[in-house]
């Protein structure tokens, strides 16, 4: 039986700047053996540089907390902000004094500030948005601060909010990590048995519950690591290696 493996990029397989050897190599043989390896990432495509995708591995991507879902060349779903939803983000933001970035499939742009995008694209308005970006698909917001209660309730009529730390990522209803799982785990008609997923942060607890096995990383978050299913070692020791060899490859 095939598995569905799921991985998180920032501090799962990406670490320090780089990949792992051993990460690589699993990621590389269980593709080989006809597994399906897919980044589960809440980066939207357009702020996941080209050139590490391609430097991966991979069978596919889901991107942006579930609402990008690509297998190899074919795209299987996407869902872009509306007008509106996009003027609401960019009233909270103006409202609450707080910088946004929109991550689109392509690019990303920022508002009321400059945070991360690419400079110069920096934009005033929604026309400013058109403009200079037209047809630009936006499939996830984030904001460079937590948001508070008032905030967080304004957008939550439309979009599931993330606070975290630093910052605050928000979606639209019904999208998440786990979701595109579900869809994906549907579509290769795959049992939940088989599904794994590993993760090291808060934003990756909806993505650990929904796998059949769920590991964390050695540097997980202490609040992550009950979920586990599997500890493995730290990204930057091949801990993702690791986990494929001993879950999926070693029982080839």
């Amino acid at each position: 039986m095939k598995y569905l493996i799921f991985l998180d990029i920032d501090g799962t397989v990406l670490s320090h700047g780089g990949v792992h050897p051993r990460t690589m190599a699993a990621m590389a043989d269980a593709i080989a053996a006809g597994h399906i390896v897919m980044l589960n990432t809440g980066r939207a495509r357009g702020n996941i540089p080209t050139s590490f995708l391609e430097s991966l591995p991979l069978s596919g991507l889901v991107a942006g907390l579930g609402a990008y879902i690509r297998l190899g060349d074919t795209m299987l779903y996407s869902r872009a902000l509306s007008d509106e939803e996009l003027a609401l983000t960019m009233r909270v933001a103006d409202e609450y004094d707080v910088t946004m970035v929109g991550e689109g499939e392509d690019t990303c742009f920022d508002y009321h500030g400059t945070w991360y995008s690419p400079k110069g694209q920096e934009v005033a308005s929604l026309e400013e948005l058109h403009e200079r970006f037209p047809g630009m698909r936006v499939t996830k917001v984030g904001y460079r601060h937590p948001l508070g209660d008032e905030a967080t309730a304004k957008l939550s009529e439309k979009f599931t909010v993330y606070n975290h730390p630093d910052y605050a990522e928000l979606v639209p209803h019904g999208h998440s990590k786990a979701t595109a799982m579900q869809f994906l785990q549907e579509h290769f008609g795959i049992d939940r048995a088989h599904v794994i997923a590993m993760g090291d942060s808060l934003n990756d607890v909806e993505m650990l519950q929904a796998a059949g096995v769920a590991v964390v990383m050695g540097n997980g978050h202490p609040d992550v690591k009950p979920l586990a299913d599997m500890i493995t070692p730290a990204a930057h020791e091949g801990g993702v290696g690791y986990a494929i060899e001993k879950l999926v490859l070693e029982k080839e």
